[in-house]
């Protein structure tokens, strides 16, 4: 029973992930870090978003291990395995944007920004808290939360890396895609967000010990 709802939250909040992503990526006001770099990557690669987001996710693993995280063999294989899916998810949900609406109305593309800010914070908020296995750039995340001991210095500090090569990219297209205002929110807001909602949102797990 007790792997069931853990399961049933685990999964909840990779589709609120990826949601949370795609709203930002439609509201074209600036991306999450990881996600613009994902875009940029994207506009001189011949694949995907959500594929650049999983090779953007492998190199988190190697950095999350340069910062003397361990991980178990097991754990790197569950990760990279929801790191595949997480990209699948935001592909699909970016589609389905594109199929039902993109908004062009500025007030409705803040409120698609608000709403994937959001959604990010509270599915990160809800995974940490089951203490499941993360995606690689949320155990980096971790990794410099701890180093600073606050969530927003070490969010600040941890989306610096998907910028540096959002802007790298720039310097040989001289075209940015993904970056803007909403990137900036997402930067100095996400770690207030988990903040707060790790006080509103609380999964009593051990109702399901038994």
């Amino acid at each position: 029973m007790r792997n069931t709802h853990v399961n049933l939250w685990f999964v909840f909040s990779i589709t609120l992930n990826a949601l949370g992503n795609s709203f930002m990526i439609a509201a074209n006001l600036g991306s999450a870090p990881w996600t613009s770099a994902g875009q940029n990557l994207a506009s001189i690669l011949p694949i995907s978003i959500g594929i650049c987001i999983i090779l953007l996710n492998c190199v988190a693993f190697i950095l999350s291990g340069l910062m003397k995280i361990k991980f178990t063999l097991a754990t790197v294989i569950k990760s990279m395995s929801l790191a595949f899916i997480f990209g699948l998810f935001i592909d699909v949900f970016v589609y389905m944007h594109h199929i039902i609406y993109i908004p062009d109305n500025i007030w409705l593309r803040c409120l698609y920004l608000f709403i994937g800010i959001n959604f990010v914070a509270v599915a990160v908020c809800i995974y940490f808290q089951l203490h499941a296995v993360y995606l690689p750039c949320d155990y980096l995340l971790q990794a410099f939360a701890k180093l600073k001991q606050n969530y927003t210095v070490g969010t600040i500090f941890c989306m610096s890396i998907p910028l540096s090569i959002s802007m790298f990219i720039f310097l040989f297209q001289h075209h940015l895609t993904g970056l803007g205002v909403g990137t900036i929110l997402f930067m100095l807001g996400l770690g207030f967000l988990i903040d707060r909602y790790n006080h509103l949102i609380v999964i009593n797990k051990t109702r399901y010990i038994n």
